[in-house]
């Protein structure tokens, strides 16, 4: 059978309806354009839409051109999405939130598993004043590229605020990135090559050991605790006996476990470091987050550039922006041309906003009302926590940021409620992703940067399934397992797992 040119072009516009390109009500192109575009005459296109009319694809309205009808779809066979199908031993945890995020359910729920303010914290109002200023004042400089350093304006202004945290920055040494991710992505490929070790504290958080993983680095695990952080004296062991190329740390309150590092320790950390001529790629991006005093930073302590300073304002101010920054000391050179071959600038609009956001000192001001909400609200939901799980659990108090670590009993497996939860909608950071070696299993990380009515029912619900995790170990597999108890001991099994049932049933 014999196609007609006029066919091929009907084609085309259904494959764009059918494949969503082009939807119901949308206006498709004129016979001019779409004939100028596919190098037809005027009358082949004007064939293909009478036949897509004729079809009942598109409808023509005079004097304004033809539009998509709303198209007749069989009713759906596929199954319902699972979350719960989604392994974050496979997947990072942020793209199981970005799963849920495509689906419309970006719930507080969904982001008690990541680390993120309560949208109504963002101060959108004075940042859309600010944007508007940008576009008002320098229009061409937001649309073209602000090529690398970066803002000037940005830059001296992140140079200010390091003066809270004991550093003595110029401009001149600060590069802006988009976000703090990119910037420890630019000192690793900086510092390191495929097969090299990098040395870091564990737990870390998920994101750095997938990152690691796909640049093809070797990584040592240094123990840390919730009061000290990680133990020097295990650092220089590692370091005597290993070729060690760099060393990962977030000194100010770590993810996931919230602590802060003693300045007498960071100081001896960066020492130590030097005496080996390790660089030190240290993440500051909870630093502002402090609820008391701000806390100094291991870059504070550099005397040799050998600390590369990585931060942003993603968590401050709005995960959106996208504006980070690293301040890379002696291999300031590398990181720029790196830094040019990846993506050669950051949006310039988002600059310039957070550059005049700074400056005329709305950044001061929220940063102390956001302080004094974080720290009601963390601590609220460190106690809701602590009065519903399981006895023996622990729950970090950290003096800043806005994560908390919980550790459950260790015969709870927290992999399981997280699957259990995620069916549920509740998504939650379990611990064995913090590790290479999949710890901490007993484990896992929550955002405390929501706390409302919604979030305490979520955190019940959470908690008894953390109570059903418990009375599983508790129950006993078989018969054959209650044969090596006496019957005093199996009764006081049973009447144990009779109390827990009791206390779901209450909650």
């Amino acid at each position: 059978m014999k196609t007609y040119r006029y066919d091929q072009v009907a084609e085309r516009i259904l494959h764009l309806i059918q494949n969503g390109v082009l939807g119901e009500g949308d206006k498709i192109p004129s016979l001019r354009q779409l004939s100028q575009e596919l190098n037809v005459s005027v009358n082949t296109v004007k064939e293909a839409y009478w036949k897509l009319e004729g079809q009942n694809h598109i409808y023509a309205v005079p004097q304004s051109g033809y539009f998509v009808k709303k198209q007749w779809q069989p009713p759906a066979v596929s199954e319902e999405f699972d979350p719960s199908h989604l392994d974050p031993k496979q997947v990072s945890i942020c793209h199981i939130y970005g799963a849920f995020q495509n689906m419309g359910r970006c719930t507080p729920e969904i982001g008690l598993g990541i680390s993120a303010l309560n949208p109504e914290f963002w101060p959108t109002d004075r940042m859309s004043q600010s944007f508007q200023k940008a576009l008002r004042e320098r229009e061409l400089e937001t649309y073209n590229y602000l090529m690398l350093p970066g803002d000037l304006t940005l830059r001296r202004q992140i140079a200010r605020l390091g003066m809270a945290s004991g550093q003595d920055l110029s401009p001149e040494e600060i590069v802006i990135t988009n976000g703090c991710h990119e910037a420890i992505f630019l000192a690793l490929m900086v510092l390191c090559k495929p097969g090299d070790t990098v040395v870091l504290e564990s737990p870390v958080y998920f994101s750095l050991l997938q990152l690691l993983e796909q640049l093809n680095l070797r990584v040592i695990e240094v123990p840390s605790s919730v009061n000290g952080g990680m133990n020097l004296d295990t650092l220089r062991f590692i370091l005597e006996n290993h070729p060690v190329k760099a060393m990962f740390a977030i000194t100010n309150y770590n993810n996931p476990l919230g602590y802060c590092l003693r300045s007498r320790k960071k100081r001896e950390l960066v020492r130590l470091l030097a005496d080996y001529r390790v660089p030190l790629i240290e993440d500051d991006i909870y630093g502002d987050m402090n609820f008391g005093s701000r806390p100094d930073t291991c870059k504070a302590y550099d005397k040799e550039g050998e600390v590369l300073l990585c931060s942003s304002f993603s968590k401050t101010l709005a995960p959106g922006l996208r504006v980070g920054w690293i301040a890379p000391g002696k291999y300031y050179d590398q990181v720029l041309n790196m830094k040019t071959l990846l993506n050669i600038a950051t949006p310039s609009i988002n600059q310039i906003s957070v550059a005049y956001f700074l400056k005329e000192g709305g950044y001061d001001r929220h940063m102390r009302h956001l302080r004094n909400k974080l720290k009601t609200q963390v601590a609220n939901m460190r106690a809701h926590l602590l009065r519903r799980l399981p006895k023996g659990s622990r729950v970090t108090r950290t003096q800043g940021g806005t994560l908390l670590w919980v550790e459950l009993p260790k015969s709870i497996d927290t992999f399981e409620i997280y699957r259990q939860a995620l069916k549920e909608s509740i998504l939650i950071a379990p611990g064995q992703l913090f590790s290479i070696r999949y710890k901490y299993t007993h484990c896992f990380r929550i955002n405390a940067g929501t706390w409302n009515e919604r979030v305490q029912t979520v955190i019940d619900r959470l908690s008894v399934l953390c109570h059903q995790g418990f009375e599983r170990q508790l129950e006993p597999k078989d018969q054959s397992t209650l044969g090596i108890f006496s019957d005093e001991n199996s009764q006081r099994l049973r009447n144990i797992v009779h109390h827990h049932r009791e206390v779901q049933s209450a909650e």
